[in-house]
């Protein structure tokens, strides 16, 4: 079966996408508004970019309104204030993390929705998330907007300034990836975790 693109409801091809590009890391960004609004929310579609400079990359979708499409508070705080934290989400934060999933008015504090704390950051002003054992602090970098007349689709960019690791998931001053129980987004509602895993040299 050979699937066209353009040809294709943009519904169905989404659900290819998302179905068979997975398991996929999931950024929990938090951000604050240019008045100091904290907002946090995540997002699947994400990874890194580049080792040196550190970079990472993340792709916040419009949001739809009734008259289109608008951009989601994430973006537009970092377009303002120029700053966000991606925190790493471990399968014991899946329901907090799930809680700001939703469409909030901006007035609304996810971190006290979800009931997770803040945690303040060390270079920039955005708060981390102090249950996440992983928090990147990031600088924007860039932001690619596609699509046309009116952008569908977006590329934050960020280089991270500053890292948190907690304790307990550092062994002798290196990041022991054993500990950390980490979540993956699969297409429609599955998530999976990465508990199991196995060595395999490079050739």
């Amino acid at each position: 079966m050979i699937i066209d693109p353009v040809h294709t409801p943009h519904k169905d091809f989404y659900r290819l996408l998302i179905g068979a590009v997975g398991p996929r890391p999931i950024a929990w960004v938090s951000t604050l508004s240019a008045t100091g609004s904290p907002n946090l929310a995540p997002f699947s579609f994400f990874n890194c970019v580049c080792a040196r400079p550190p970079l990472l990359a993340f792709a916040p979708a419009p949001r739809q309104v009734e008259d289109g499409l608008a951009s989601k508070d994430t973006l537009r705080n970092i377009r303002e204030t120029g700053e966000f934290v991606i925190n790493v989400v471990t399968f014991a934060l899946t329901e907090a993390m799930n809680l700001t999933s939703g469409e909030y008015d901006a007035s609304v504090n996810e971190f006290e929705l979800a009931k997770v704390r803040p945690r303040a950051s060390h270079v920039i002003k955005p708060p981390q998330v102090a249950e996440s054992p992983i928090s990147f602090e990031c600088k924007l970098r860039q932001v690619l907007d596609f699509g046309e007349p009116r952008p569908t689709g977006h590329l934050v960019i960020g280089q991270i300034v500053s890292v948190f690791a907690d304790d307990s998931v550092m062994k002798d001053g290196l990041l022991d990836g054993n500990a950390l129980d980490l979540l993956g987004r699969m297409g429609g509602i599955q998530y999976s975790r990465t508990t199991t895993r196995f060595d395999l040299k490079r050739p």
